[in-house]
């Protein structure tokens, strides 16, 4: 065997190790986010602080890429509603089919923030007894979230995670709607008489995976007491008109 190859065989073990070793990261990830899911049987005796719907929208190529972070925090202390919404500058490129969702191009974020300047503003957002709630985010948004805390914290030697508690949307239509063919969001939420305004945007689709859930809950006779009623609160109702609209024909 030649140095040359010698050296390409060298490059592609060391390559194969470092895939092997992602993969291992990755389902540790995975186990840790699982371990925080709640069951419906449990709400009822939870206490939070308050309540996260959020949502992320990547730049495609790659699960840690974050381009878009939308949120909202509903206070169970008082009456308000708090909003989070931040564009980031995406590390890599954004993909077309991206484009065409979001209608985002790589031009229009070159003078936003990078993602670790803005990330950790949202995990400040979300206070430590706070249940987050979002749609698929058991299997993509926090396992994202965690994957780009892993980059952070190699390049900033910080040892930051993010395992909230968190109800996922996407369970809970699968639960309560077994016959259901399609769990998306849109599709769900047309189920219920709602039309999103905004699709594929990170925040609307965090104003609509909170309807969602209240409808959902309200489905399965699960709905905890403690949950807040979005309509109810100060600027719900406008927030919900904004981002959402009521099928005529529900």
């Amino acid at each position: 065997m030649t140095k040359d190859n010698i050296m390409r065989t060298d490059k592609e073990r060391a390559r194969q190790e470092r895939l092997k070793r992602q993969r291992r990261r990755k389902k540790q990830l995975e186990r840790a986010i699982r371990a925080q899911a709640i069951h419906c049987d449990k709400l009822a005796k939870l206490h939070p602080t308050g309540v996260v719907s959020f949502d992320l929208e990547l730049a495609g190529p790659f699960p840690d890429d974050i381009i878009e972070i939308g949120a909202l925090r509903l206070d169970l202390a008082t009456d308000t509603v708090e909003c989070f919404q931040r564009l980031c500058c995406p590390r890599t490129f954004i993909n077309r089919t991206v484009q065409d969702m979001t209608g985002l191009l790589k031009e229009d974020l070159k003078h936003e923030r990078p993602l670790p300047e803005v990330l950790p503003e949202f995990l400040d957002f979300v206070r430590p007894d706070d249940i987050v709630v979002g749609h698929a985010i058991g299997d993509n948004d926090l396992l994202s979230i965690n994957l780009a805390l892993l980059r952070i914290n190699r390049d900033k030697h910080t040892e930051i995670s993010f395992y909230p508690r968190y109800l996922d949307t996407v369970r809970l239509a699968q639960q309560f709607l077994p016959r259901n063919r399609k769990y998306n969001l849109e599709v769900l939420l047309e189920y219920f008489g709602w039309q999103n305004r905004k699709k594929h945007r990170a925040f609307a689709d965090a104003v609509g995976s909170y309807v969602l859930l209240q409808e959902l809950l309200t489905l399965g006779a699960c709905r905890p007491e403690w949950l807040p009623d979005l309509m109810a609160r100060r600027g719900g109702q406008e927030l919900v008109h904004t981002y959402l609209k009521r099928m005529t024909n529900s």
